[in-house]
């Protein structure tokens, strides 16, 4: 081979150019694993070394089409994944196409809700429609004397438990004693705003007493009560 001729392929199993292998490859008139690359890569080699005294250009330029074919055997020889079916690509057309259609209307929902956000809503008044009379045949006296006919004889009524400001206070003073230490809310056992209210009013009764001291560290803090004795 002169100094001046391409870099051919010759192998067992092809003989030609690089980009005719490459072609041979990718439609397998050459299977992957009957690639020499050794003795490819050997084989070129020597090509470099008679041509890269004289041409450098000539000798180099032949290196990525190399690289592709090494590359190009290594991922043929890779598992591959498994082949579509026509109803499988089907179903990925339908749902693409499901897709379009959802986001077209979300497209339409958006667009109408915009122009509505810039419409004013109109405040028009209420008709005076005429209403005729309904004539009442009755005199009040006769409808008196039904109302009296259905007058209610029995009743009854829901008793409902308040907490008193006496019951507040044998509750804080139970706690107090038991505990020595405590929350309003934890004396009272409970989280109910109208129960503390009404604990609220049994605690400074406490404090005036003499009773129970109060303390709270920072602004809507819990409120924390104890003895008089406890430290």
């Amino acid at each position: 081979m002169s100094a001046e001729a391409p870099f051919l392929v010759e192998t067992t199993v092809f003989t030609g150019t690089l980009g005719e292998l490459a072609h041979a490859l990718r439609t397998e008139r050459v299977a992957p694993g009957d690639l020499d690359v050794l003795g490819l890569v050997q084989h070129y080699l020597g090509f470099y070394q008679r041509v890269a005294d004289h041409d450098l250009s000539r000798a180099t330029e032949t290196l990525p089409l190399l690289a592709r074919i090494i590359e190009l055997k290594v991922r043929l020889l890779l598992p591959q994944p498994p082949k579509t079916t026509e109803l499988e690509r089907e179903a990925v057309l339908e749902t693409v196409l499901a897709l379009e259609a959802f986001e077209g209307a979300i497209g339409f929902l958006r667009e109408r809700r915009e122009t509505r956000r810039h419409l004013v809503s109109a405040q028009a008044p209420r008709p005076p429609y005429p209403r005729r009379a309904r004539p009442l045949s009755t005199k009040l006296g006769r409808l008196a004397e039904l109302a009296t006919r259905h007058r209610a004889t029995h009743y009854f009524e829901l008793a409902v438990e308040r907490l008193t400001l006496a019951s507040a206070l044998k509750r804080l003073r139970a706690g107090l004693e038991r505990l020595g230490r405590g929350t309003l809310r934890g004396l009272m056992e409970t989280s109910d705003w109208p129960t503390l209210t009404v604990a609220f009013g049994a605690m400074l009764e406490l404090i005036k007493e003499g009773e129970a001291k109060a303390e709270q560290g920072a602004p809507y803090d819990e409120i924390v009560l104890s003895t008089a004795e406890a430290p």
